[in-house]
């Protein structure tokens, strides 16, 4: 139950920061929107979506990040590297099976990869979402060319 417990907070803590981010950036882009969309174009609009790439890629490092620590400040690992490789592996659900966690923390391992997994899915829907609104605002700004 210990490792249940333990997985459910660091998911549900995972998901809280990935919210954040995400509204925050949400914010950010609907201020870049208008811009992206003028001319040219392509160029703008490419730096926009390369912009909110980048910071939804950071939030899921601070995902492995949290991970990573966990396994450190629990001893489930014993090296920094060991601990953020692994994290890394199970978290973008690649799960290579070269690290396996011990018997009384092993769920935790399916726990990581089942974050990591409803993490990118929120955070490509949040990508197409926001393409969808560049899109719009392109076709509104030519539209009053």
């Amino acid at each position: 139950m210990l490792e249940l417990g333990v997985g459910l907070l660091v998911m549900s803590f995972n998901g809280f920061i990935h919210g954040l981010v995400l509204a925050s950036t949400g914010v950010l882009l609907e201020r870049l929107k208008w811009w992206a969309a003028g001319q040219p174009g392509i160029m703008r609009q490419t730096s926009a979506m390369t912009c909110s790439i980048v910071i939804v890629m950071a939030a899921h490092f601070s995902g492995v990040f949290v991970w990573t620590a966990v396994f450190l400040a629990l001893e489930i690992l014993s090296e920094l590297e060991e601990a953020l490789y692994f994290s890394i592996v199970a978290y973008t659900t690649l799960g290579f099976g070269d690290i396996i966690l011990d018997e009384p923390w092993r769920i935790l391992s399916g726990m990581i990869a089942a974050n990591g997994f409803l993490l990118f899915g929120w955070s490509t829907a949040f990508q197409i979402e926001y393409l969808n609104q560049l899109r719009d605002a392109a076709d509104a700004t030519q539209g009053e060319i």
